[in-house]
């Protein structure tokens, strides 16, 4: 089952490529704008900045669950929170963040398909791919009710305060959004030298920066949240052995510990969870 719904993800996936593709076609002038904005002549061009290129820095590597489909990943008051997709095993995890155990998991209805996850004050929400539900969790008993819906599908989510947050539908853009009702307040493009940049999945903000994984591959993208731009390129792609690629998924799972002051990356199905530092490469 598992085979077939990834098979299924991915064909939907490439459907969605080839309609950007379509339309940046019939569009160039949407190429000829640096940076931001979506189209309207009103919004502001920025300068295009040349990314700068960092490596990941490992500081400690924890166990993760081999069977977890990764989608979301966030830590909060010593907690690591974990949404996990595919129908019929999505589910939300409570993880301990000094070793990646298992403490507790509370699995969503088979009907729905559980994406990114933020946590707003005591609430987490919970995206779902298709169904365009937005979920929320109690922090302190976690059972899940639908609080508002989305307009596109649901991929990844991050809070850039208490009131808004920007999710993700594996297009170029990411939309800024009222956590009250999940309304879209305004929307980005992210362009990486003037090339908008498809596949946007998982999502976290620290320090000022969106940081977002780009599904089916090793890649992260650190994006200006105001203007779009891609400001920094983060390859994971040799934190695992070639051994550990063998039964894993593309890396899936970016969670930000401001106690550690570092982040906590994962993947679908990976074997670890590394605690690592983003440096500049010398």
């Amino acid at each position: 089952m598992s085979q077939a719904v990834q098979e299924a993800e991915t064909r939907e996936i490439l459907r969605i490529s080839h309609r950007f593709h379509l339309l940046l076609t019939a569009c160039p002038a949407w190429i000829a704008i640096s940076c931001g904005g979506t189209g309207d002549s009103s919004m502001t061009e920025y300068s295009n900045p040349i990314p700068e290129t960092l490596q990941v820095v490992v500081l400690d590597t924890l166990f993760h669950d081999t069977t977890a489909f990764t989608q979301g990943f966030e830590i909060h008051e010593g907690i690591l929170w974990e949404s996990t997709g595919l129908y019929g095993l999505s589910s939300l995890r409570k993880l301990d963040p000094s070793t990646g155990e298992l403490l507790e998991e509370w699995p969503l209805p088979v009907s729905l398909f559980g994406e990114g996850i933020t946590i707003v004050k005591d609430q987490i929400f919970q995206l779902t791919w298709k169904s365009g539900l937005v979920l929320s969790w109690n922090l302190e008993d976690p059972e899940p009710v639908v609080t508002g819906t989305i307009e596109t599908q649901g991929w990844g989510i991050c809070a850039i305060d208490s009131s808004t947050v920007v999710t993700s539908d594996g297009s170029f853009l990411l939309r800024f959004r009222n956590v009250s009702d999940f309304n879209s307040i305004r929307s980005i493009s992210v362009t990486l030298d003037d090339v908008p940049q498809i596949y946007l999945n998982e999502l976290e903000y620290a320090d000022g920066w969106i940081y977002a994984n780009q599904w089916n591959s090793n890649r992260i993208l650190r994006i200006d949240p105001v203007s779009g731009c891609v400001e920094a390129l983060i390859d994971a792609s040799d934190l695992l052995s070639p051994d550990d690629t063998l039964n894993a998924g593309p890396l899936n799972g970016i969670a930000w510990d401001a106690e550690r002051q570092a982040f906590l990356i994962t993947g679908k199905y990976w074997p670890w969870i590394f605690v690592a530092r983003f440096d500049k490469t010398l």
